[in-house]
């Protein structure tokens, strides 16, 4: 990939001084797609070139117009009759950026299958500072990975089946690749969500890396970045131990509790039996043997609220984890609180620095 630091002549093919002007070279062949017979440049790269127009490109990148203008005065190699500007990213890199320019980025989903195309436009349009279709495909990538909770809360309801089954990675791309993407890009907006994602993984599996299915190559985090992640794992894993510990374990009842003034002890305990249920069910949880998603912090403090209306298999209320409704509304609180403050602390957990953090 080029950086906008690279820009000079060198970077580019041109003719020796001893070649002669306007004269045709054997040239790669045309790209099958994108060749326009009223364009002015050929963009060269690997097999292909591109029949383009100067002025588009000139347009919408300051470092492409200045590189143009210098070919125009020093450039002497020509195809079909066109100045050649060679690149030297991927030719399928270079026709996905072009085509962007022309026609759009609407019609991109920002999934697995999409991802390779994603990634390559706003590589490019980084390098050659095209503003709009950087902050365009940043603000489709921030869908999955938002800088807010209640977006966040949105993009994992969307992840979850009909039938309660988490499935996230049948829509959303795996976060080594956000994570690696938003370092190329300095994105780092993207990366306190990224991190929290993969964290939710084993450290085993962390490490392993991630095998495209579509590619069979392996992606790896960075040493440096490994280690942010396991760090941040382990503030999130602290946190939500000690929320167990503060708001579950020996919770004083509501004020207004329905059953502070029950006469049977036994029933005057019946939010406090609750609460302590709803302990030992996270606890007992811990390795994932009831619900897979037991290394998820967020999801387990929510889990924690959500428990207590939850139908059993016979569409019953779960009367045993159920509090009166002023413990729950008062529990419910202090779950909103946390989540938040969760949220909020990510940032630092995994040792990165959002322009924007909500």
């Amino acid at each position: 990939m080029l950086s906008v630091d690279d820009f000079s002549t060198n970077r580019f093919s041109g003719a020796t001084e001893n070649t002669k002007p306007h004269v045709e070279h054997p040239s790669p062949s045309r790209h099958p797609d994108l060749c326009f017979n009223d364009g002015n440049l050929a963009v060269l790269t690997g097999g292909h070139y591109f029949l383009v127009h100067q002025g588009l490109l000139c347009r919408h990148s300051a470092p492409l117009s200045r590189v143009i203008g210098a070919l125009e005065s020093k450039q002497t190699r020509y195809i079909e009759g066109r100045l050649v500007l060679e690149l030297s990213e991927a030719s399928n890199d270079v026709y996905y950026f072009l085509l962007a320019l022309y026609d759009g980025i609407s019609a991109l989903k920002y999934d697995l299958n999409d991802f390779g195309v994603v990634s390559a436009i706003l590589q490019m349009a980084t390098t050659f500072e095209v503003k709009h279709l950087r902050n365009d495909l940043l603000r489709g990538l921030s869908n999955a990975w938002p800088d807010n909770l209640a977006q966040w809360d949105v993009r994992e309801r969307n992840s979850t089946s009909m039938a309660g089954v988490y499935e996230p990675r049948k829509t959303i791309p795996h976060p080594i690749l956000v994570i690696n993407l938003a370092r190329a890009v300095n994105a780092p907006d993207l990366l306190p969500a990224a991190f929290y994602d993969l964290s939710r993984n084993s450290p085993s599996d962390c490490a392993a890396g991630y095998a495209c299915p579509l590619t069979s190559k392996t992606h790896q985090l960075s040493d440096a970045d490994l280690l942010s992640l396991l760090r941040g794992k382990e503030h999130a894993s602290r946190f939500l131990s000690t929320f167990i510990v503060n708001e579950l374990e020996g919770r004083e009842l509501s004020a207004s509790c329905a059953h502070r003034m029950e006469l049977d002890p036994a029933r005057r305990r019946v939010c406090q039996s609750a609460f302590e249920a709803i302990t030992f069910e996270i606890l007992r949880d811990i390795n994932g043997t009831v619900c897979p998603r037991s290394s998820d912090p967020l999801f387990a403090i929510m889990d924690a609220e959500m428990m207590q209306t939850r139908e059993d298999p016979h569409g019953r209320p779960s009367s045993f984890l159920r509090a009166c409704e002023f413990c729950r509304s008062e529990f419910g609180a202090a779950v909103d609180l946390a989540r938040e403050e969760f949220w909020q602390r990510l940032p630092i957990w995994f040792g990165v620095d959002p322009q924007v953090w909500a």
